[in-house]
Parts: C-alpha cells; sequence; structure tokens
C-alpha cells in the first residue's frame, strides 16, 4: 500500500514539475520576443500590418508587435521623431524630410510598383466646365503643398504640360468638400475618395493609374536607432518574412479579408461594395530610381538645404 501511495504521489510530482517547466518555456519564449511598435494610417497599405498581428504572424517569427493607429500624417511622424513607435507606413517625400535632423531607414517598399496601387488622382468639380486635362490649364488645384499629394500634382500635370494655379489645402476633408462644393475648379484626392468623390459627382480627369509607370509609392521605415538597438536579433528580416507571409494570405483569399480591408481603409459606405482591394506586392528594396525621382522634386522646392543621399536612407542587410 505504501509503495502504491508513493508511485501516486511520484506521479503527481512529475506532473507538477512538467507543468512548471512548460511555464517556464512560455515565459522565456515571451521574453525573447523582440518588442516592435508601428504605426499606421487609415489607408489600405496598412491591411498586411493588421493581418500579420491579428493572426499570430509576427509572434511566428519572434515579434511582439503593438500597431499604433494614427489620423494624421503629422501624429505619425511626430510620434517616429519622439521614439514613440518604431517603424511606420509612410511616403519617401516625408522620409527625406525627416532625415533632415532624423535617421530613419527605408526597410521595404510597399504599395505603388505598378501604377494601379495607391493611386491619387485629379478630379474636377462637379459643375466646372473642365472634361479633359487640357481644360485645366489656368485653373485651380486644391492640394496640400510639400508632400506627396502635390508631388503626384506636379507628375501628372508635367507630364501633360499643362499649367494650373495650385492652391494649399491641407485638410483632405476640406480639400473634398471644396471640390464638391465647386469652391475650387479641381482637387487632387488618395483612393478610395477619390472615387467617393466621383460617386458625389466630381469628374475623374487623371490619375497617376493612367499613367505607364508608378509616380506614387508608400514605403515601409525603421528608425535607426531601433535597428542598431537589435541587429544581432534580425528584426528587419522578421519583420519583412511576416509581412510577406500576410500578404500571401490576403492575396489567396481577398474576401476572406474584404471586411477588414473595408474598416481599415476607411471606405465609403457608399462605394465599399464596388471598390477594389489592390493585389498586395511582397515587400522589396526601394529602387534608387524612384528615390532620385522625388529627391530631385524635394530639392526643386527648396525643402533640404543639403541632399539627402539614396546610401543615407535606405537599409541593407549586411
Amino acid at each position: 500500500m505504501q509503495n502504491k501511495f508513493a508511485l501516486i504521489l511520484i506521479l503527481i510530482l512529475a506532473v507538477l514539475i512538467a507543468g512548471c517547466n512548460q511555464e517556464m518555456q512560455r515565459g522565456e519564449q515571451e521574453a525573447q520576443k523582440i518588442k516592435l511598435r508601428i504605426g499606421i494610417l487609415p489607408i489600405e497599405d496598412s491591411l498586411p500590418i493588421v493581418v500579420a498581428k491579428n493572426e499570430g504572424i509576427f509572434e511566428k517569427y519572434g515579434l511582439d508587435v503593438e500597431v499604433i493607429k494614427f489620423q494624421s500624417a503629422f501624429e505619425r511622424d511626430t510620434a517616429l521623431i519622439v521614439k514613440e513607435i518604431d517603424a511606420a507606413i509612410t511616403d519617401p517625400i516625408a522620409v527625406i524630410l525627416l532625415s533632415k535632423n532624423y535617421k530613419i531607414k527605408i526597410v521595404s517598399l510597399c504599395l505603388g510598383k505598378n501604377p494601379d496601387e495607391g493611386v491619387f488622382a485629379i478630379l474636377a468639380s462637379p459643375n466646372s466646365s473642365i472634361t479633359s486635362i487640357e481644360d485645366l490649364n489656368g485653373k485651380t488645384i486644391a492640394i496640400s503643398s510639400n508632400t506627396i499629394i502635390e508631388y503626384v500634382t506636379d507628375k501628372l500635370l508635367n507630364h501633360y504640360n499643362i499649367k494650373a494655379e495650385k492652391v494649399d489645402v491641407k485638410q483632405i476633408p476640406l480639400r473634398l468638400q471644396m471640390l464638391l462644393d465647386d469652391k475650387v475648379d479641381a482637387a487632387t484626392l488618395p483612393e478610395p475618395l477619390a472615387s467617393f468623390a466621383v460617386y458625389k459627382g466630381a469628374k475623374l480627369i487623371v490619375s497617376d493609374a493612367m499613367l505607364n509607370r508608378s509616380v506614387s509609392q508608400t514605403v515601409i521605415v525603421f528608425r535607426d536607432g531601433y535597428i542598431v538597438e537589435n541587429e544581432n536579433e534580425r528584426v528587419v528580416e522578421n519583420f519583412l518574412n511576416a509581412y510577406n507571409e500576410a500578404v500571401d494570405k490576403i492575396n489567396s483569399d481577398p474576401s476572406k479579408y474584404r471586411d477588414l480591408f473595408i474598416e481599415i481603409a476607411r471606405i465609403p459606405k457608399p462605394i465599399a461594395q464596388q471598390y477594389k482591394m489592390p493585389k498586395y506586392p511582397k515587400a522589396e528594396m526601394y529602387p534608387e530610381s524612384y528615390y532620385n525621382e522625388v529627391l530631385e522634386w524635394v530639392e526643386s522646392k527648396g525643402l533640404i538645404q543639403k541632399s539627402v543621399r539614396y546610401e543615407d536612407v535606405i537599409y541593407k542587410p549586411d
């Protein structure tokens, strides 16, 4: 009887020890995960980040990721500057302007490799006489100065040799309303607001999707200091592997993620069912040719005093 009792006690102790070991291992695994805070805006570019977070893909690659949502590019950029976030989805113009005083690295192209990704459009107001790109000559176009919006506007106008008067309207909702109220002849808007403006009566005149090459891109950036602090953990490589896995999941079954896409990108309800999801590209290095075009425009505007070299802002793994 005593031997039987001793055997039962030994088995109980073995189970308890095994449980403790499992808890310790889980604790060690959690401690080993690298913390990463990434800032996103309510745009379609953000979907792979959210999917990778929601479905545990980041954890699979040893990352403890916190996704922080911002309502404006200014808030996102400020958070990068004060180190409240470690990474973000942004655009190359913002990267160059931030790089005047802060070290950040582009780790990948996001959307914009193909012209139909991350589209911007110039639209005419509902009651204007504008029906073609040529009609924009001498007309007013509402833009946001010194941003990707003005850059794309300049690219489109220059492509067709059009001279128009640009009016600075920073806030996108106000720019949209001024367009719909015929307060300006035309405006440049990003998708999905461009499609919504058409739904409300505005006239699509031209978009960067109509060109034979991309003129606008978004990129994923990391704070250089964060990369240096975690250089032995291959944090960028692990992040991009997780990002690519999320891209594969979305592209293989877009309908599964459509509701989440509509929510994240804030697709207006009247156009939500017809609005097309992009086919998300996998992570890849941001091309130098794209960068040089953007840099040339930034320099021509006098926005920087000292040139920011491609090598200074591109992350290249050892």
